[in-house]
């Protein structure tokens, strides 16, 4: 489905333009309006009100993950991919944490509660191997992961995404029973399988909203992934408006080791809770001893709902002006902002609506 480009609108004339003076050399030119198209598809669809995410990644490690369709295995693909999933998606939704989990001999357990530290995410997941065993077991992942969810905010958005490799579910428990329970908490059921398509499974992240994807080789799956970056739409979920208790810490280096009240770690850079004045690690999570949402300012400037950064409009006006962005003279293509009015070449367009998602004049 194609997507109107608000802000946009004089985008086609241009391309056009452009694809006509192909032969004199404007190739570049062309290469970078796509890119800004592409650059500014993206980018609307990343804007959504909701600012809070909690994802629970549960990898199965069962006797199939050692297959080795994918090179060198289907789990080795998996923990490949993985950390620069899990970087992009913290980049992107600095409110939110990823919590991991591994299922394993009819059971699942957790390894890592939720966190935005992507330092300690990438060090659990290093610590993930295959088993000899089979035994996936959906539903003791879907109990697992209500328990681990029991405990979070209900301003959050709660969703799951599976990594399987089986190419069955065997339960011991009533499958059916925990997706609705899971469907009636609003969480939402992502599965990424390397097995192929399991009925069963379809009809359960049909039923929470979710996607169910099957990559066919490696370089698929790598961009499969990156789909539950963005938020995803969810009509079950249940939006609960309250006031939250946000406190902004001070971050403090000593040279003494002390332990961190979030996950009991030895850490010597750790952050104070400006109400309690608990030592935690990596904000934004909330405090355990006096529940304040403990975050950082930039991470509240850069969430999407306090995002104020529009697409930039085209402008081929003939003449040269100064980027903003990089100070280096425009072509007679480039694009500005409707609220700042300043200039930018297509490069800094991509660059600040890919990574910076605030315009530099404006801010």
């Amino acid at each position: 489905m194609q997507m109107e480009l608000e802000g946009n609108t004089k985008f086609n004339e241009y391309e056009e333009k452009i694809r006509n003076h192909q032969a004199n050399g404007h190739n570049y030119q062309q290469d970078k309006l796509h890119q800004k198209k592409e650059s500014d598809a993206q980018f609307l669809i990343a804007q959504n009100p909701l600012l809070m995410r909690n994802l629970l990644i549960i990898i199965d490690t069962t006797k199939s993950s050692k297959i080795s369709d994918f090179k060198p295995s289907r789990l080795a693909v998996a923990l490949q991919f993985l950390p620069a999933f899990i970087e992009q998606f913290l980049e992107c939704n600095p409110l939110s944490q990823i919590g991991i989990a591994v299922a394993e001999e009819y059971k699942c357990k957790t390894i890592l509660d939720f966190t935005s530290s992507c330092v300690n995410i990438k060090q659990y997941l290093s610590t993930i191997h295959s088993i000899n065993e089979a035994g996936f077991s959906m539903a003791a992942c879907l109990q697992t992961a209500l328990h681990v969810f029991s405990t979070t905010q209900l301003h959050a958005q709660s969703s799951i995404l599976f990594v399987t490799t089986s190419t069955y579910s065997d339960d011991k428990l009533d499958l059916n029973e925990w997706s609705e329970k899971c469907e009636s908490a609003a969480i939402q059921i992502n599965v990424i399988s390397f097995a192929g398509a399991i009925h069963q499974l379809i009809k359960i992240t049909q039923a929470t909203d979710g996607q169910y994807l099957c990559p066919i080789n490696e370089y698929q799956f790598s961009q499969e992934i990156q789909k539950f970056i963005s938020p995803q739409e969810s009509k079950n979920h249940k939006m609960i408006t309250q006031l939250v208790k946000i406190g902004f810490p001070q971050k403090l280096i000593v040279s003494q080791p002390t332990l961190c009240q979030c996950h009991l770690e030895i850490v010597y850079n750790f952050y104070k809770c400006p109400v309690c004045y608990s030592k935690v690690c990596s904000p934004p999570l909330l405090c355990p001893i006096c529940s304040t949402w403990i975050v950082l300012p930039h991470q509240i400037l850069r969430s999407d709902g306090f995002n104020t950064l529009a697409v930039f409009e085209i402008i081929n006006d003939g003449l040269d002006h100064i980027c903003y962005g990089c100070l280096e003279s425009t072509t007679d293509i480039h694009s500005t902002c409707e609220r700042c009015k300043n200039f930018f070449c297509l490069d800094c367009d991509i660059l600040i609506h890919s990574k910076f998602k605030v315009c530099p004049g404006c801010a």
